[in-house]
């Protein structure tokens, strides 16, 4: 945000010291004797055909007169801009120690983006002694355009302590903080810009922005709303508003403000993509081919905003569309880090510290699945931290977590380079991410490079298309070798499924089938993964064996009012009566897990398997017959069947997955002996055994940590 606008009470920017309005600025009487003066007052009158004559006469007087050439190009600026900057260049020419027609030449470069000149032009003013506060800024402006972030915050930050009520001084840091992942600062930059003019939406967007982005939404949507109520229009408060709203599952409130925000831009990619995200959650159908074309479209063009890669892993995706989305979010998100340049990983006090770092520590599936480890690894050898930057549910899950590690912090209200720097001082030799491109994310820690060794770890089922991830923990199912072209991380492989159990997960009372709401002598297909994994092609499957099973019901996860109206509305399309779709709530963990022991048969989702649903799955004895597609997402299912020793439930196409589930409704001894073998292997398997998992886990650290 430039200021072209010296005000008569500023300090006058020829560096004398004065007020502007008692020197260069003042309105002098018509009869003074310098023609230049009278130029110079008819310009502060808004007279600029008057001041450029003035200031002709008074060259024409006095070919030498500095200030005449200075006030000329003022006069000419607007209509005759090369003009303007011949003569303040005559006016350096003859006064090199006067500071203003030095800035004006500044200014005058700046706008036609040249930046190197323009920066030599403005410190050429200040070493002529102006220390002016625009001039400041406005030099700022040049070193941001150039990527010199560092250097441009200190010019804002001088011309603030110079005039403390510089709006776009405040903005312009605002944008550098924001710029370098800096958000907390940036959003108290723009607050103190907001507090100066509190009528400027953009101000509000920053900000609102800057909230989210520091882990404080309701401040966010504050934010938000007023940007909206000085520009009601403004397809930035829009959006922003609605990932929030994305955010908190509120996907009928972000609906309608992505529409609007579409309607006011109709080639806005980011309002496509995020409404092809709520679309999916909400299983509303209608256009989707359309929006996935067009969010296709979209990715494909360099110049095009990112997505988010996590809202890319359900739909259908090649492996190497996949990574160049995510090059591009990393680009574009965690470019403008430097990173740091940690020692090589080493011992301390004799054992490897390792930490683990993500916002799920709590009720989550992350629970389900990684405590056991963290409570099994071998305390002589590893000293196990984890960085903590969730929420605190006060849960069992939590005190669990907090329970098993030997350092646990939260590092909530922390900055990320904050945390970045304590984890460095904690000198960690291998850093586990647990969350990948999650809501709230914190990959910007990862990019300043805390640890020499850093993991994308179990939580994001792809490539992060970063640099600064190192490895990426998978197993030879998931990840065939031939796949790493297609990954930024190298694979880092477990002998059997990357994937680890918690064993020691509570089971509860198994429920009757009518305390479940389902039909006694039904055959019940289940399916107990989130409503986004839910794609049309998969549904049209899931309604040919309803109506191939007569006798039949389909037992979904309930996630959201308007995902169950619309799934309902489609089996009525495909000729199934909607009651036959029972919605299961939301429930504590062990009841959840026994009431499993009511379903016959799980059904996966492709390109997006169940994953920790179907290990909750796995491990209370039902079956899944899932289809393993080329991507990470589409490929953990298959895994977890291989490592329980029931290869035989993973299909590679539609038709074959269907096939295979109208065979085992059709063949209840086959499916009995499937249980049964399930559970037989349930204490012996691979996919349960967290002891071994965890030792072959800490295999892989001795040996990227070598000769720590």
């Amino acid at each position: 945000m430039p200021d072209n606008n010296i005000r008569r009470n500023d300090s006058c920017p020829c560096g004398s010291g004065r007020r502007y309005k008692d020197c260069h600025g003042a309105l002098r009487p018509a009869g003074s004797e310098s023609l230049s003066e009278i130029a110079r007052a008819g310009l502060a009158q808004g007279c600029l055909e008057e001041a450029a004559r003035d200031a002709r006469a008074a060259i024409e007087r006095d070919s030498t007169d500095a200030e005449a050439w200075t006030v000329l190009g003022l006069a000419l600026e607007a209509a005759q801009p090369d003009a303007a900057l011949d003569a303040w260049l005559r006016a350096v020419a003859l006064a090199p120690r006067q500071p203003e027609a030095h800035f004006r030449i500044g200014d005058f470069r700046r706008r036609r983006g040249e930046h190197d000149v323009a920066i030599a032009a403005y410190e050429a003013a200040i070493e002529a002694g102006s220390t002016h506060p625009v001039l400041l800024n406005n030099l700022g402006l040049s070193l941001q355009a150039q990527g010199r972030f560092d250097a441009a915050a200190d010019r804002y930050r001088e011309a603030i302590a110079l005039q403390p009520d510089l709006l776009p001084a405040h903005a312009n840091l605002g944008d550098v903080l924001s710029t370098r992942h800096r958000y907390a600062e940036a959003a108290a930059s723009y607050a103190r810009a907001a507090a100066l003019n509190p009528n400027l939406a953009a101000l509000w967007n920053n900000l609102g922005f800057c909230q989210r982005r520091a882990g404080a939404p309701t401040a966010a949507r504050t934010s938000f709303q007023r940007a909206l109520s000085f520009a009601p229009d403004d397809p930035q408060a829009l959006l922003g508003l609605a990932s929030l709203d994305i955010a908190d599952q509120r996907y009928e409130e972000a609906a309608p403000l992505i529409e609007r925000a579409l309607a006011l831009q109709p080639e806005s990619a980011e309002a496509t993509n995020l409404l092809l995200y709520t679309r999916q959650h909400t299983c509303d159908w209608a256009d989707f081919e359309r929006l996935l074309e067009a969010q296709r479209a979209s990715l494909a063009q360099p110049e095009a905003p990112s997505v988010t890669p996590h809202n890319l892993l359900a739909l259908p995706y090649a492996p190497d569309e996949l990574l160049t989305a995510a090059r591009k979010w990393a680009k574009e998100h965690l470019g403008g880090i430097n990173p740091g340049h940690p020692l090589p990983p080493s011992a301390v006090d004799g054992r490897v510290r390792i930490a683990y770092i993500g916002p799920d520590f709590r009720t989550h599936p992350l629970a389900n699945l990684l405590t056991e480890v963290i409570e099994r690894h071998d305390r002589t050898r590893f000293e196990v931290f984890a960085y903590s930057f969730g929420p605190d549910d006060g849960s069992p899950a939590r005190a669990r977590f907090a329970a098993a590690f030997d350092r646990f912090i939260d590092v909530r209200g922390e900055s990320f380079e904050a945390t970045a720097r304590r984890i460095a001082d904690d000198r960690v030799a291998v850093l586990f991410d647990t969350s990948g491109y999650v809501i709230h994310a914190r990959s910007e820690i990862f990019a300043l490079r805390p640890a020499p060794i850093q993991v994308n770890c179990i939580g994001f089922p792809g490539t992060l298309g970063a640099d600064c991830y190192d490895y990426v923990l998978t197993d030879r199912f998931v990840t065939p070798p031939e796949q790493q072209a297609n990954f930024v991380e190298r694979f880092l492989y477990l002998p059997g499924c990357y994937l680890p159990s918690d064993s020691r997960r509570p089971i509860g009372a198994i429920p009757s089938r009518a305390q479940c709401g389902l039909p006694e002598d039904a055959f019940v297909f289940c399916c107990f993964n989130a409503s986004y994994k839910i794609l049309p092609q998969v549904f049209e499957a899931w309604m040919r064996l309803l109506r191939a099973v007569p006798a039949s019901v389909l037992w979904l996860l309930q996630t959201n009012a308007p995902a169950t109206g619309n799934l309902r509305r489609e089996a009525k399309r495909w000729g199934v009566a909607p009651e036959r779709l029972i919605f299961a709530p939301r429930i504590p963990l062990a009841e959840h897990l026994a009431r499993h022991a009511a379903a016959d048969l799980f059904l996966d989702t492709t390109p997006c398997n169940a994953h920790t649903t179907a290990n909750d799955a796995l491990f209370v004895g039902l079956p899944i017959v899932t289809c393993a597609g080329e991507t990470f997402a589409s490929r953990v299912s298959g895994s977890q069947l291989n490592a329980t020793g029931l290869p035989e439930l993973v299909t590679y196409d539609l038709e074959s997955y269907e096939a295979l589930a109208l065979k085992l409704a059709r063949d209840p001894d086959t499916l009995r002996s499937l249980r049964a073998r399930l559970r037989a292997n349930s204490e012996s398997c691979p996919l349960f055994d967290t002891g071994r998992y965890t030792r072959e886990l800490e295999k892989l650290i001795c040996e990227l940590c070598r000769p720590c």
